[in-house]
C-alpha cells in the first residue's frame, strides 16, 4: 500500500470550553481531545477546571492529500473528558469539525458545539492554521481588459 502524500501540517490550539456538563457535584478535572487521520492528541486535565476549563494547548497533525473515505482525513472529532483517577474517564461531550475550509483560507477561529446523546453539553473554542507544504497558489484578480487589449498601446488621436 502507498503512503498517502502530505499537503500540510494543521496546527490546533484548544482553548478553553465552557458550559461543559458536570454529571456530578464536585468540581471535575476535564481534559480535550482531538483526533485526525486517525492520530489522537489530548491536553492535560485541568485541575478543578469544573464547567469552564482553560488549557491553551497547541498539537500538531499532518494533512493528507487523500481524503479518504467518508473523509475521513477531513473530520477533525474534538471532545471533553472528566479525568477519573478511580474508574473509566467519562465522556463529557463531542463534536466534528470540517477541516476542508480552513485547508483552503488557511485559519478557524471559533467555538465548536459539543454533544452526547443526551443532547447539547457545551461548546469547545479552537484555533486552527493550516500550513501547506507548497507555495501558495498565486490569486490573480481577473484583468480589467479583456485578453486581446492587455498589451497593446494606447491609440493616438
Amino acid at each position: 500500500m502507498s503512503q498517502a502524500k502530505e499537503l500540510g501540517t494543521l496546527v490546533v490550539v484548544i482553548l478553553k470550553a465552557r458550559h461543559l456538563h458536570q454529571p456530578s457535584f464536585y468540581k471535575q478535572d476535564p481534559y480535550a481531545q482531538a483526533v485526525l487521520s486517525g492520530q489522537t492528541q489530548r491536553t492535560k486535565p485541568e485541575p478543578k477546571g469544573g464547567q469552564h476549563p482553560v488549557w491553551d494547548e497547541e498539537f500538531r497533525f499532518p494533512v493528507l492529500a487523500d481524503p479518504g473515505k467518508d473523509k475521513v482525513n477531513r473530520k477533525l472529532e474534538v471532545s471533553c473528558w472528566k479525568d477519573e483517577s478511580r474508574a473509566e474517564d467519562k465522556l463529557l461531550g463531542k463534536g466534528i469539525v470540517d477541516i476542508e475550509s480552513t485547508l483552503k483560507t488557511g485559519e478557524f477561529d471559533d467555538w465548536v458545539p459539543l454533544e452526547t446523546s443526551g443532547g447539547a453539553r457545551g461548546e469547545l473554542y479552537l484555533e486552527m492554521t493550516f500550513y501547506a507544504n507548497s507555495p501558495p497558489p498565486i490569486n490573480r484578480r481577473p484583468s480589467k481588459f479583456k485578453q486581446s487589449d492587455r498589451f497593446t498601446r494606447p491609440q493616438s488621436y
